[in-house]
């Protein structure tokens, strides 16, 4: 019973009431609890601001956020486009599409957002439910992405132009063989007129230059001789510097700053035409002079350090040399090619763009890392990061012997395989006028024919890399008749990339392209000398 005068409450309007409450409690619970900001504001002011939009604005509670104005975040305010929807549609739950902008906060900082507008009408006014997502970390991951992509782009570039320039280089070795040997011919010739030997001589330097140009197009390819052995980083310093500071000529200072013991596996003759290479690229940075300054020290790398063209460095100690320079510094877009070969700053005709070009592929050979730190009038500092211990399974034998003591060898019959006609000519010859008889085969079939008939040479001196039967081979062939038979192989690429390519055996002594007569015959009688004291 109720008392007089009292309504009974209706239980379906009661329920209704509570349905009502508790979709609004959810509602303002899923608003809260959003992953996103979410800002509602009336056009004059925000109204609602979830938890997450108080943490991206850098709030310590929402009354810093209801009742400013929302271009006091965002610029331009969201309410123009909403309005426009509006007016066009008349949908009240359109969508404005997602646009990206920059979200100012509270401490002046910006970051970057991605702002969903969902346009209502509110007592009669125009409003917006904003959604509004950090994407800092997307952006991030997306220029990561491309710049990897750039990375790799730049890697296979650099490694089909290396792929170009040892082959190019290992063509024009041959050539050069060929003009170096008959110019050394020429000159030896007592029929010469005196008046025609400068001419010979120009030609003769000409081929050695061209020699130079070849053997950094191999370097940069990775393609070069290699011959890694433990060396003293801070004594090769000190054995290059002289050359350095002739280099850099007056008005450019150099100053050497060497840490402690460092013993580092390189190649010698390589790390000292690095270190020379990029002496004369900090002479070109420096034309109104300034300091070249390198320093020696053993470092140790940790936290993913990215060396040029991104590649990551693995943790761990290496042996390192700075070459710093206070000259006129590079630009983003400089750096990005000056490896490249060809490649130069340099006005036409000072330089061939081969120089930096031989240091990415000698740094690459001798499995070291380049670190590049340059900007437009700061200078240039390149870290150069090296293998501290050495790799005992990389045995490299590419080098002429020394000179033997003993004279040739009386009736030593050699046999001479090589494909090129013009370059078995210039060795035949060579070797004929050192004394020796000797056999000759256009490739690798044919000298099987001439052993099948004259029987064991003393000596074979063999291209690798021939069409057919090749070097390797051949010797092969040739060991399983005379395992005692001494072998010389010819080449103008390295061991390494010729072993890659199943064209060579560790134990192979290799003489390099292009040949000259001279160095030929020490070879030779050197690799005789050698098998008579056995």
């Amino acid at each position: 019973m109720t008392e007089r005068g009292e309504k009974r409450e209706d239980p379906e309007r009661r329920t209704a009431i509570r349905r009502s409450t508790n979709r609004d409690e959810r509602y303002e619970r899923l608003v809260e609890l959003a992953p996103d900001g979410i800002l509602i504001h009336d056009g004059e002011q925000i109204v609602v601001a979830n938890a997450a939009a108080v943490r991206l604005v850098g709030a310590d509670h929402r009354d810093q956020l209801i009742g400013r104005p929302i271009d006091a975040f965002f610029h331009p305010p969201y309410l123009r486009a909403v309005e426009e929807q509006l007016v066009r549609s008349g949908d009240q739950a359109g969508l404005v599409p997602p646009v990206r902008d920059v979200l100012c906060r509270l401490d002046g900082s910006e970051i970057e957002v991605e702002v969903t507008a969902i346009p209502f009408v509110d007592r009669g006014r125009a409003s917006a439910h904003l959604v509004v997502r950090d994407i800092t970390e997307r952006l991030a991951a997306q220029a990561a992405a491309r710049q990897a992509e750039e990375f790799l782009q730049q890697a296979q570039k650099m490694e089909a132009v290396g792929a170009l320039a040892g082959g190019v280089a290992h063509e024009v070795n041959n050539m050069m063989s060929v003009v170096l040997g008959f110019g050394t011919f020429l000159l030896r010739d007592p029929a010469m007129p005196e008046a025609r030997l400068p001419d010979v001589r120009q030609i003769m330097k000409a081929a050695d230059r061209a020699a130079v140009v070849t053997g950094e197009l191999l370097a940069f390819s990775r393609r070069a001789f290699h011959k890694p052995k433990v060396l003293d980083l801070n004594a090769l310093v000190r054995e290059v510097e002289p050359v350095v500071r002739r280099l850099l000529g007056e008005g450019r200072q150099l100053t050497v700053a060497l840490g402690g013991p460092c013993r580092v596996w390189v190649d010698r003759g390589q790390l000292e035409q690095v270190v020379v290479n990029l002496a004369l690229n900090a002479r070109h940075a420096m034309p109104s002079g300034g300091t070249l300054t390198i320093t020696t020290a053993e470092a140790a790398l940790e936290g993913g350090v990215s060396g040029y063209a991104g590649v990551s460095i693995p943790d761990g100690r290496y042996g390192l040399i700075a070459v710093r320079d206070t000259g006129v510094g590079m630009d983003a877009a400089t750096q990005a090619r000056i490896f490249e070969p060809f490649f130069t700053t340099k006005p036409a005709g000072e330089g061939t763009g081969l120089g930096l070009a031989a240091v990415y592929g000698i740094m690459e050979q001798n499995k070291g890392y380049i670190v590049v730190a340059s900007a437009p009038g700061r200078g240039t500092t390149f870290r150069l990061y090296l293998p501290l211990s050495p790799d005992a399974t990389v045995s490299e034998r590419m080098e002429e012997p020394p000179p033997s003591a003993a004279g040739t060898p009386a009736g030593v019959t050699l046999l001479v395989v090589e494909d090129e006609p013009a370059v078995r000519a210039v060795v035949v010859r060579s070797l004929e006028g050192g004394g020796f008889h000797v056999l000759q085969a256009s490739d690798g079939a044919m000298a099987l024919q001439v052993v099948d008939r004259e029987g064991r040479p003393d000596l074979v001196l063999t291209d690798l890399m021939m069409p057919g039967i090749g070097g390797t081979e051949l010797a092969r062939r040739l060991k399983a008749r005379w395992p005692d038979l001494s072998i010389l192989y010819m080449s103008g690429y390295s061991a390494e990339d010729l072993r890659r390519q199943g064209a060579a055996d560790p134990e192979c002594v290799t003489i390099q392209k292009p040949l000259r007569p001279e160095s030929l015959l020490r070879s030779v009688n050197a690799a005789l000398a050698a098998r008579t004291s056995k």
